[in-house]
């Protein structure tokens, strides 16, 4: 119940966002799974960077609607700490993907980039997907 309140609530360009990254993962991991010879390793990796990007989405998303309400040196401030911890925790996960086998580091990268990925499909997952999950549109 919460989880159906919250995508009714939610930000839709976040939705759009999440949907994406989710989608670029599923189709990235049947692809890796396919291809990579260390399976389990890959899949650990892309399912921390699909992680990471999903909230790197949601720490910006949270950031902007803090921001716009702030004034400027204030929001400013603000904005530049939120980008750096968003890096610091990009970091983090692609050094956990060099130090442990367990864990690709090409799986994290290619997770992580689910993001940039979903926001050029945002047109799409909009359309096809958001809309008709929060029953708006076509």
């Amino acid at each position: 119940m919460k989880w159906i309140n919250w995508i009714q609530e939610a930000n839709e360009t976040l939705l759009d966002l999440i949907f994406g990254c989710l989608a670029y993962s599923i189709l990235l991991e049947v692809v890796g799974l396919l291809l990579v010879p260390n399976k389990g390793s890959y899949s650990a990796g892309l399912f921390l960077g699909t992680a990471v990007a999903i909230g790197l989405g949601i720490s910006m998303a949270r950031g902007l609607e803090k921001c716009l309400v702030m004034e400027e040196s204030k929001a400013r401030k603000s904005m530049t700490m939120r980008s750096m911890m968003r890096l610091l925790v990009m970091l983090v996960a692609a050094l956990a993907g060099m130090k442990w086998k367990a864990i690709s580091f090409p799986g994290v990268i290619i997770g992580i980039l689910g993001l940039k990925i979903s926001a050029h499909l945002h047109m799409y997952t909009n359309l096809y997907i958001t809309k008709k999950i929060r029953r708006k549109g076509r």
